[in-house]
């Protein structure tokens, strides 16, 4: 898994991390937030994703001939082959 963060919120924090006191980086993100409408409501909002997460793709033949790991075979667990765990817990 990736954790992705929007290049705009990545900016912004960045600057912030960068230009203030690290107590202050709270309350000055809450306060911008409260005065985003005042400020830039005239403009039409674009959504976007702060943070996300990424799964990489599944390739289904690297699943179904995925052999057991060491510690998986040491626990008497096996692949079912079906991309599932099989054994008893």
């Amino acid at each position: 898994m990736d954790l992705i963060i929007d290049d705009d919120v990545k900016a912004v924090a960045e600057f912030m991390q960068s230009s203030m006191a690290a107590a202050k980086l709270v309350s000055v993100a809450e306060a911008v937030a409260a005065l985003a409408p005042v400020l830039w409501g005239k403009f039409e909002p674009e959504g976007i994703d702060a943070l996300r997460l990424k799964s990489p793709a599944i390739n289904a033949d690297r699943v179904a001939h995925k052999q057991p790991s060491a510690k998986q075979r040491a626990l008497g667990l096996a692949n079912a082959g079906d991309g599932s765990v099989a054994g008893a817990f």
